[in-house]
């Protein structure tokens, strides 16, 4: 048995290195079951939706189980593909299904509405209509005769999205969820932070839903493009597993007819430029955990959750899950990239995950069903979490969020780029968008797309480029836990009507070193602040910001305004005789689209003074 793949293995990422991750299913047919009596290890079926859409689900039953059995089960929803098979083979194991048969679970997997050889068509990536067909699925284990009536969903990337989602559907038979490295806000932790759109990262995904779907008869040897892509993501010659049965492959046929039209995540990138953003079924709100809190708290089910730090926004996801939903709740934020298959720590090098920790996060998803949905105990209301502080190397768990003891240090921008305590005299200091001055290609906004390392090389070079603003170096320790705020003074120049502002907070040693612990950014025509009581329970750690097209507005030019933009969350202890910095920068081209898209802007940037720019950063007593 392979050991260690819960809550990986098939589940794991979005992307081309998500289909290299996925467990290829042997080709042998399954054998014969001997005994009528004991339930088959494996079947692959359609299960029929209440509007009659067929689902093909995989089902994987511990081997000698028998009716009556009562066993826990879990459900996985999957975007790309449930199983995949050399074309006209059947398929036979997976590593996933084995480990949590193992434990004495049944394993169900199956693909969405519009996906692999289901039937339907895709209206809406995170859709309503996919998400709801968990509940249906549920149903239909509980009345198996081998199941104990109570199952736990679970998955990762996409996968943990729909798990989180069907939360919110209610009256059916989901006893907890378990969604792994999942996106809050789409709109907002994902594809368009601040209002930008990661227009960099989305093409490959594109093409790679495209293949999938079969979306104008695209396949992986329709270009050079496709055939690289495929090769890379081991999907070249592969094909959904089709059901039992000698119908199984045309069957499969049309379903996969009917996805031609499916909606693509990165159409409604493009267009859907606002938050508010509606075309028929398709939206930002219909696939974000925050429009549905009420229907989620009214669910009650209990949720264990975990992302990494520097995974795209999925750490702000979970710490909006905790601030803005009473379930009870165990979330994990760590050292992670998308999927917890890397080391993501900016002071130590890049590496895979040891067979060891895979099996500590795997246990805790493990332990975490074995209480609520193997042995059906209600929740308890307790609500946790547990987070990972960098250049401590410390594991820390709280009750609440901002943790106690934390205080506001603003920190301001002065003459000389330097960064301090007190204000000093005013001034300002000029910024030029620079198009080669990014994050590199392994940044936090590419692990959430492929799964890939997340890694920073020594910032100095970059920080050169930009404009830098620098502390004294530390006479103590300072630990950061928490969301910054950067509020700078921005006087608009040529080009900046329609501009973007980055800020980086980072930490210099003493020799020098540079090192990128995290990031925020904005769309300039995103300003707007709400008042504070427009803003919804989950976003309470966030700017109050609608980021409605109402609301947008081009940036004036010549006069100053004060702009105030969210830092991704993290937990990072500054040593003593280190140097806090913050660089600005008005465009990360490895990431995101330029604005304007000519690539030439200018503004400068005010400090000191009663109105000047200020850095304020969570510290908390070491």
């Amino acid at each position: 048995m392979n050991r260690g793949t819960i809550g990986r293995g098939t589940l794991r990422r979005p992307l081309v290195a998500a289909l290299s991750a996925l467990t290829l299913l042997g080709l042998a047919a399954t054998p014969a079951v001997a005994d009528a009596a004991v339930v088959p290890h494996l079947q692959s079926r359609y299960v029929t939706m209440p509007d009659g859409v067929r689902l093909a689900v995989d089902v994987y039953v511990p081997q000698g189980t028998r009716p009556g059995a009562a066993l826990p089960t879990v459900l996985v929803t999957q975007r790309y593909w449930r199983a995949r098979v050399l074309a006209g083979q059947t398929g036979g194991s997976s590593g996933e299904a084995e480990d949590w048969n193992a434990r004495g679970y049944v394993y169900v997997v199956a693909d969405l509405r519009g996906t692999g050889a289901s039937f339907g068509t895709l209206t809406a990536e995170l859709g309503s209509d996919a998400v709801a067909d968990s509940g249906p699925l549920s149903d239909w284990i509980a009345a198996q005769p081998w199941s104990n009536g109570r199952v736990g969903t679970t998955g990762v990337s996409y996968g943990g999205d729909t798990a989180m989602l069907a939360t919110a559907l209610g009256d059916h038979h989901i006893a907890a969820a378990a969604p792994i490295s999942y996106d809050f806000d789409p709109y907002e932790d994902l594809v368009r932070p601040g209002g930008l759109l990661i227009e960099p990262r989305l093409a490959p995904y594109a093409l790679l839903l495209r293949i999938l779907d079969g979306t104008g008869g695209t396949t992986c040897e329709t270009s050079a493009e496709t055939r690289q892509l495929c090769a890379q993501g081991g999907l070249t010659g592969l094909t959904p597993r089709p059901v039992d049965g000698p119908d199984g492959p045309a069957l499969m046929a049309a379903a996969r007819a009917e996805h031609a039209d499916n909606a693509n995540l990165v159409e409604l990138a493009h267009t859907g430029v606002h938050r508010d953003y509606r075309n028929g079924p398709q939206s930002w709100t219909v696939g974000s955990v925050g429009e549905k809190t009420d229907a989620v708290e009214d669910g009650g089910v209990p949720v264990l959750t975990r992302a990494g730090w520097l995974d795209a926004g999925t750490a702000n996801g979970v710490l909006s899950q905790f601030t803005g939903l009473s379930n009870t709740q165990d979330d994990w934020i760590g050292p992670w990239n998308h999927g917890a298959g890397w080391l993501a720590d900016p002071f130590r090098p890049a590496r895979r995950l040891t067979r060891a920790e895979h099996d500590v996060n795997d246990q805790r998803v493990v332990d975490f069903f074995d209480h609520y949905v193997r042995d059906g105990a209600r929740p308890d209301g307790k609500r946790q979490v547990h987070y990972y502080t960098f250049n401590e190397d410390v594991w820390r768990t709280t009750t609440r969020w901002p943790v106690p003891g934390t205080r506001t240090r603003p920190l301001r921008l002065g003459a000389g780029n330097t960064l301090g305590d007190q204000a000093g005299p005013a001034g300002a200091d000029a910024l030029r968008l620079d198009p080669t001055a990014g994050t590199g290609p392994l940044d936090r906004w590419n692990t959430n797309l492929t799964g890939d390392e997340v890694s920073y090389p020594d910032r100095a070079a970059v920080d050169a480029k930009l404009l830098s603003y620098t502390t004294a170096p530390l006479a103590e320790p300072t630990r950061v836990t928490g969301n910054g705020k950067v509020a700078l003074d921005v006087t608009g120049l040529a080009g900046s009507a329609n501009g973007a502002l980055h800020v980086y907070l980072e930490d210099v040693t003493p020799d020098g070193r540079a090192s990128y612990l995290t990031e925020g950014q904005l769309a300039l025509a995103e300003r707007a602040v709400a008042d504070r009581e427009d803003n919804p329970d989950w976003r309470r750690l966030r700017t109050p910001r609608s980021y409605a097209a109402d609301d947008a507005t081009p940036f004036p030019q010549g006069r100053a305004q004060r702009v105030v933009i969210d830092l991704q969350p993290v937990s990072v202890l500054f040593r003593a005789g280190d140097r806090i910095r913050l660089t600005v920068a008005a465009a990360n081209p490895d990431s995101f689209q330029l604005l304007p898209a000519d690539g030439r802007a200018s503004y400068r940037i005010g400090y000191g003074g009663e109105h000047g720019s200020v850095l304020d950063l969570p510290v908390v007593r070491p």
